[in-house]
């Protein structure tokens, strides 16, 4: 259950092509081989409402937050965490050049105790359209 939000500064839209952003992220996630295709969901947030640094120039900042299932151990999660960020990187630096910008991430886990998801389609919907 791979859920990743990103919050990103206002603007940044003007530089970066955050759609094809998010579909970067997705493939990053599938990619590592420790997530489930069905369970992934990416989303973006703009935050209308921010101050970043001094105010002294056009500051730009994407904050991710990813949120996993529990059953992975650090070193996945890490494993996880540095494949998603380089991706990410990768797609920003030569959208952002040399823009002041901060890429930052957290991984937290999800606590299974206190998480709902009996109703869901999605999975039999991915396993059907592969036969």
């Amino acid at each position: 259950m791979p859920h990743l939000s990103f919050e990103y500064s206002q603007g940044l839209g003007n530089h970066a092509d955050l759609d094809a952003l998010a579909v970067t992220m997705r493939d990053a996630l599938i990619d590592t081989g420790h997530c489930p295709v069905g369970g992934i969901r990416v989303r973006g947030f703009r935050a209308d409402v921010n101050a970043v640094g001094d105010d002294a120039a056009e500051y730009h900042f994407l904050d991710m937050i990813l949120r996993l299932g529990q059953g992975r151990d650090n070193a996945t999660r890490g494993e996880i965490a540095d494949q998603l960020y380089a991706a990410v990187e990768a797609a920003l630096r030569p959208q952002v050049k040399d823009i002041p910008f901060i890429l930052s991430l957290e991984v937290q886990e999800i606590d299974s105790q206190f998480s709902r998801k009996s109703w869901s389609t999605i999975h039999a919907a991915i396993a059907e359209a592969k036969t």
